[in-house]
C-alpha cells in the first residue's frame, strides 16, 4: 500500500515538474510584449497561450482524449532567444506569404485582409474569390495541389512562409515531412471536425496568431458571435419548429449529418427540428434511400441538395425524390444563391466564417416572419 501511494506521489510530482518546465521554458512573468491576445471560448480543438515574447498554439485531437496533435511556437523576427519545446515547429511571425491547400482558409484570410499574402492554392478551380482568380491570371498565385497530391518541388520553388492544410491536425501527416524538415512550416486545422458554427468560425483566431492579427481577429469574431447569438434568440420566438432533412442520394448512398454535427446544431439554432437530431454521431451517416425516406418523407423542408439548381434536378437525381412532402410543397432550398462561372458556391468558401449570415438565411427559410427584411446571402429556393 505504501508503494502504491509513493507511485501516486511521484506521478503528481512529475506532472507538476513537466508543467513548470514548460512555463519556465516559455517564461511567463507578466511582462508580455503582446498587447492584444486571443482567447478561445468555443473550440476545444486548439488553444493559444501567450508568454513574455512568444506565443504557443496547440492543436488537439477532436475526440474526447484531446491528444496534442501539433505545437507551434510563434516568435517575432526580433526575438533572439527562442525556448525549446519538444516537437514544436518554430515559426517567425508575422508570416509574409501563404500557400493554402483548401479554399476554406480563403474566407478567413479575406476577413483579416490577408488575401494579398496568398501565393499558392491547391487548385484555382476550387476557389471562389474573384481577387484570388485575378492574382492567378496575373501569375501572382500558383497551383500546388492538395494535401494528398502536393507538388513538393513547386512549393520549394515558391518558398512560402507557411502552408495551411487540414486533416486530423497533425501537420506531419496532413502535409509533408520533407517541407517541414527544410524549414517550410505547415499548419493543419480541424475546422471540419467542430460541432458548432461558432467553434468553426473561431478558427479565425488560429490563423490570425500566425500573422500577429490578434486585434483584427478579436474584432471580427466578436461581431460574428454577437450577431449569431442575437439571431438564436430571434429563432426561439418561433411558435412552431418545422422538420427538416438535408443532402441527397449520391452514388447509391445518402450522407446525412450526424445528430451531434455542426449542421445539426446550426439547424437547431435556426429553430428547426432536424430529423436526425437524436443521433449521437459527429460525422455523416451513410444511409440508403429507403432509410432516409422512412424518416423524412413528411418533413417540411429539404436543404443543401448537392448541385441542384431547379426542381427538375430533383427527379433527375432520383425519380423517387418526388414522393417527399418537401418536393410536393416546393420547400427545397440550396446554398447556391451565390455561384461563380465555374459552378463553385461562395457558401463553401466563406460560409464558415460568416456563420451569422448562414443562420440568418436559415431562419428566413424556416420562419420568414421573424426576419422580414433579411435578404438571402447563400440560400435560394429551387424553382420549377
Amino acid at each position: 500500500m505504501n508503494k502504491f501511494f509513493l507511485l501516486i506521489l511521484l506521478s503528481l510530482l512529475i506532472s507538476c515538474t513537466n508543467q513548470n518546465d514548460r512555463n519556465e521554458t516559455a517564461n511567463r512573468s507578466g511582462t508580455s510584449i503582446f498587447k492584444d491576445k486571443l482567447v478561445i471560448n468555443y473550440s476545444d480543438n486548439f488553444k493559444i497561450e501567450y508568454f513574455d515574447s512568444v506565443k504557443i498554439v496547440t492543436v488537439l485531437s477532436s475526440d474526447s482524449l484531446k491528444k496534442v496533435m501539433a505545437i507551434y511556437l510563434l516568435a517575432g523576427d526580433s526575438i533572439k532567444n527562442i525556448p525549446t519545446i519538444p516537437n514544436a515547429q518554430v515559426i517567425r511571425t508575422p508570416i509574409k506569404s501563404i500557400a493554402v491547400l483548401t479554399s476554406i482558409y480563403i474566407g478567413f484570410l479575406e476577413k483579416l485582409n490577408l488575401l494579398d499574402k496568398v501565393m499558392a492554392v491547391d487548385n484555382i478551380n476550387y476557389i471562389f474569390s474573384p481577387l484570388i482568380h485575378q492574382k492567378y491570371d496575373e501569375e501572382k498565385v500558383k497551383e500546388v495541389g492538395d494535401a494528398n497530391n502536393m507538388n513538393i518541388e513547386k512549393i520549394f520553388a515558391l518558398n512560402p512562409g507557411i502552408v495551411f492544410t487540414y486533416g486530423n491536425g497533425n501537420p506531419h501527416l496532413d502535409g509533408s515531412e520533407k517541407l517541414i524538415r527544410n524549414n517550410i512550416p505547415i499548419a493543419s486545422s480541424t475546422i471540419h471536425l467542430e460541432t458548432s458554427s461558432l467553434a468553426r468560425a473561431e478558427w479565425i483566431k488560429f490563423i490570425a496568431a500566425f500573422f500577429d492579427k490578434e486585434k483584427e481577429a478579436n474584432e471580427v469574431f466578436t461581431r460574428i458571435e454577437a450577431r449569431y447569438n442575437e439571431l438564436k434568440v430571434v429563432a426561439k420566438r418561433a411558435k412552431i419548429n418545422p422538420t427538416v432533412f438535408t443532402e441527397a442520394i449520391f452514388g447509391g448512398t445518402w450522407y446525412v449529418p450526424g445528430g451531434k454535427s455542426f449542421m445539426a446544431s446550426l439547424l437547431t439554432d435556426a429553430g428547426a427540428n432536424y430529423i436526425w437530431k437524436g443521433n449521437n454521431d459527429i460525422g455523416s451517416l451513410k444511409l440508403s434511400f429507403e432509410q432516409v425516406y422512412e424518416k423524412a418523407n413528411s418533413a417540411d423542408f429539404w436543404i443543401n441538395v448537392l448541385f441542384w439548381k431547379n426542381m427538375e434536378d430533383v427527379s433527375k437525381n432520383d425519380p423517387r425524390n418526388i414522393k417527399f412532402k418537401a418536393f410536393k410543397t416546393g420547400n427545397i432550398y440550396n446554398n447556391n444563391a451565390s455561384i461563380n462561372e465555374n459552378g463553385l458556391f461562395e457558401y463553401w468558401e466563406n460560409g464558415v466564417v460568416n456563420c451569422d449570415l448562414v443562420l440568418a438565411d436559415l431562419i428566413k427559410i424556416f420562419h420568414p416572419e421573424l426576419l422580414p427584411g433579411h435578404q438571402f446571402k447563400y440560400y435560394k429556393k429551387l424553382q420549377y
